[in-house]
């Protein structure tokens, strides 16, 4: 007989009691499971009593894994022999204890652990761990990861919260784990505090209340799991660590009301069947100096007598400086019991604590009575989790549980809700669907560098972590040189008195800034990261550095959807922290059934500055900063003269900035000797999307190489057609009427106008150039009419569409307009980077795929 089968035989032995009868007498659930819990309890040892209140962690992937670490801490090897040493009554998993590496084995640990539980007194363990999603997590992925309590805050609903303590819960109890300790119902109204953030939902009790009660739901009655809020009595409002220190809450016993009670409060109305403590000095509820974790004012009185709780207690860990630093560690587990404390999680030396807790009951400072409180609750708590009657996992199920495409696809949904756009001041978002290159540095960028990729990206990924080095610092600044835009994404740059002492994320943030390149911040953890980065003119917080956190940062970025995230904090000012800089609420959005297309229109002429001299590695720089998706050219020289010193401008216009090309000569002349090139000037179109056809249409002009020109069709008005989300758009640019001549202009007019409705009415057409008039000329009307002119769309315009005046009186008029199916949200005369004699014209565009 194998153990696994005698087990179960032990366990249907123990439960029968729960189960006898139902047929015959059908004698109540909870009086059969009292009966269980009384009968266990009855034919219990001392010795397994005291090994039932302690949870401590075990090293080894397997149950018979030898360990030398095991024998180090406990004396012996095998977590196996330390369940059965100590008769624990639980286990915790965390990644450190290699207790974690996958869902199969941790499924074959959980069995091999209950085994010898089972086997050594006949009562399965309660495994534990802390999966509470985001931030902190145990096991990873392919189980499913969900970006954590403050992106759900994010959300606002208690439905997401919900869904993933569901979810959360299935995975966990396919694998064998039984209890999570999760979640966090502390309420973070301190932006300093270094060990909750992120972890707990919102600045807001009533907030952090309604989606505590809601992810207890999601936890017990959805994934038939215990969930143990955390930590009693509120761990929201310090500046210290309690895993290094001892935090002091300041809170009066009517703000503790206020703030820190409603979670709990809620947690409790939900039923709740597990609380965690908090090593915290709050002298409002105890004034003795005592740790909560060891305060009988605290526990017995608010939380058991003041609350109604009846469920199980567990301490947070015993091995933090927090409950250390006034008793020692043999006192320690006395105290929390004798505080009210169930279970005693973690003590720095198991050996010593349990023998000192078995002492003190031998001695009688402690009576059996009291452990027997602890363990009614305790074997309560096992029976009422199905532990006791199925103890045991199916292994050959765990990948039909866990980390599921629809359990994924739900993990996705929440961080598609959670993603805060906090500023946009540069207009710089939603990106466009063309391609550019992008630059990704900061904490953990793989995942958002590969996210980016498949919204048609070429990215560049540099992990500087969460320390920067000067010289990766160095490397991600040489690095954004080369990059349309740079992503810098920080992990509490904000805290640079634990995780980052030199400010060295703050360092790199500046750096990028400093270059005047398009940067967006990104706070993937803390979002009061963007306070200190005043000089960012686009800044977003995902609360999580989850891939799925990453995914939706992604899609929000390309505005494949909207940011809806709210803000769940209120962020303060890096300079006054009484002074909010984004108020709780906080978030832009936008219209996610829009794509936006950025177009510029350029007179190249002799290029950027104001020397008549044409420096094109001066003019690309000046092209670039523009940023735009599409960009049309006036006056290209193409193999013209000394000007452009035979070059092909456009083609290496083109090469230098990544994009694509298209040219349309106005004269086409032969080369002025034998070898060498033919001289070519026109218009031009640059793309950050492939061209699928170009055309070089013939328009109405007067030839300057004709001393008495006469009106006639002339080449030189280029249509380049795109395909943009599967709408086709059709970009015109023309170089129109050197002469001034009004009846000139009338005809080119005209067929501008033959030309354009030539395309179909569901096309998209924008028509890009310059034009030698007043704005106001009569002849120019019927164009106006024809096109919706961004100047005349646009809600805020600078710099007006006479931008330049070429031979007075007479302006040259440089445009970019658009017809029907587009939306013009802003069209200006952007300041170049390099003074020249023409300034450029952008437009924002907005239209529906």
């Amino acid at each position: 007989m194998s153990p696994i089968e005698f087990s179960r035989r032990q366990t249907l032995g123990l439960a029968a009691a729960a189960v006898a009868g139902t047929t015959f007498a059908a004698a109540p659930a909870q009086a059969a499971s009292n009966r269980w819990v009384r009968e266990t309890l009855s034919r219990m040892s001392l010795e397994q009593k005291v090994g039932q209140l302690f949870v401590s962690y075990v090293y080894g992937p397997t149950a018979d894994t030898a360990d030398p670490r095991n024998t180090d801490l406990y004396g012996v090897a095998t977590p196996a022999e330390v369940v059965r040493k100590y008769r624990l009554g639980g286990v915790i998993y965390f990644a450190w204890t290699d207790s974690v590496a996958n869902p199969d084995q941790i499924a074959r640990l959980s069995n091999g652990l209950q085994s010898a539980s089972l086997d050594n007194q006949g009562i399965p363990l309660q495994i534990s761990t802390d999966q509470e999603h985001g931030v902190v997590f145990r096991v990873g992925p392919p189980a499913t990861q969900f970006p954590g309590a403050m992106a759900l805050g994010a959300t606002r609903s208690a439905t997401n919260a919900r869904t993933a303590g569901g979810i959360g819960g299935r995975e966990l109890k396919a694998v064998g784990v039984s209890t999570d300790f999760a979640p966090v119902a502390d309420v973070n109204v301190n932006p300093l505090n270094p060990v909750i953030g992120v972890r707990s939902f919102s600045s807001d009790p009533q907030l952090v209340a309604q989606l505590t009660a809601a992810q207890v739901a999601g936890y017990q009655r959805d994934g038939r799991i215990v969930s143990t809020a955390k930590h009693f009595p509120g761990h929201g409002d310090t500046a210290t660590d309690s895993h290094t220190g001892i935090p002091l809450i300041s809170h009066t016993r009517e703000q503790w009301n206020t703030i820190d009670r409603p979670p709990f409060e809620a947690a409790i109305r939900a039923g709740i069947e597990s609380i965690m403590t908090a090593h915290i000095v709050v002298p409002a509820l105890d004034p003795s100096g005592d740790p909560a974790t060891l305060s009988k004012p605290i526990l017995t009185g608010i939380l058991r007598e003041q609350l109604g709780f009846d469920g199980v207690v567990i301490t947070d860990s015993l091995g933090m400086q927090g409950v250390r630093d006034k008793y020692g560690d043999a006192e320690i587990p006395l105290r929390a019991i004798e505080a009210g404390v169930d279970q005693l999680l973690m003590p720095v030396d198991l050996d010593l604590a349990y023998n000192s807790v078995l002492n003190a009951v031998r001695s009688g400072r402690i009576s059996e009575q009291r452990i027997d409180q602890s363990l009614e609750r305790i074997l309560s708590l096992k029976l009422k989790t199905g532990v006791v009657d199925q103890p045991y996992v199916d292994v050959t199920r765990v990948s039909k549980i866990v980390g599921t495409p629809a359990n994924y696809a739900a993990a996705q949904r929440i961080a598609d809700q959670s993603t805060t756009l906090l500023k946009n001041d540069a207009g710089l978002l939603p990106l466009s669907p063309a391609p550019r290159k992008i630059l990704v540095a900061g904490y953990t960028p793989v995942v958002l560098g590969a996210a980016l990729q498949k919204c048609g990206a070429t990215t560049t990924v540099k992990d500087t972590g969460a320390t920067p080095t000067d010289a990766k610092i160095n490397d991600a600044v040489a690095a954004s040189a080369g990059a349309d835009l740079t992503i810098v994404l920080t992990m509490k740059a904000w805290d640079t008195a634990v995780t980052d002492k030199q400010a060295k994320q703050q360092k790199l943030v500046n750096a990028l800034l400093a270059t005047g390149r398009p940067v967006i911040v990104v706070a993937v953890r803390d979002p009061y990261d963007v306070a200190y980065f005043a000089a960012a003119q686009t800044t977003l917080a995902t609360y999580s550095h989850a891939a799925a956190s990453h995914e939706a940062l992604a899609k929000v970025l390309y505005g494949e959807i909207a940011p809806t995230g709210k803000l769940p904090v209120d962020i303060p000012t890096a300079a006054d922290p009484t002074q909010t800089l984004y108020p709780f609420g906080h978030g832009l959005t936008w219209d996610a059934k829009e794509t936006r297309l950025t177009v510029a229109s350029y007179n190249i002429h002799a290029g950027a500055g104001e020397d008549n001299v044409f420096d094109l590695d001066r003019t690309a720089q000046a092209i670039k900063a523009l940023d735009a998706d599409v960009v049309g050219l006036e006056e290209v020289d193409v193999h013209w003269d000394a000007r452009s010193q035979w070059r092909d401008t456009i083609a290496e216009l083109a090469e230098k900035l990544g994009m694509y090309a298209g040219f349309a000569p106005i004269y086409d002349l032969d080369p002025p000797a034998a070898g060498q090139p033919r001289r070519q000037y026109g218009v031009g179109v640059l793309s950050r999307f492939p061209l699928q056809r170009t055309e070089n249409h013939p328009i109405t002009r007067l030839s300057t190489q004709d001393p008495n020109p006469v009106p006639a069709p002339a080449p030189g008005f280029l249509e380049a057609e795109l395909d943009v989300r599967g709408r086709r758009v059709h970009v015109y640019v023309t170089h129109l009427d050197y002469r001034a001549d009004p009846s000139v202009r009338l005809a080119q007019v005209d067929d501008t106008v033959k030309i354009l409705a030539r395309d179909r009415k569901k096309d998209l057409q924008i028509l890009v150039g310059d034009f030698n008039a007043e704005y106001g000329a009569p002849e120019l009307a019927k164009l106006w009419r024809r096109l919706d002119d961004s100047w005349t769309e646009a809600a805020a315009t600078t710099g007006g569409p006479s931008t330049y005046p070429a031979v007075t009186p007479v302006k040259r008029i440089d445009f970019v307009t658009v017809g029907a199916g587009f939306r013009v949200q802003h069209a200006a005369v952007p300041p170049e980077s390099t003074a020249s004699d023409h300034r450029p014209v952008m437009a924002d565009l907005y239209f529906r795929p």
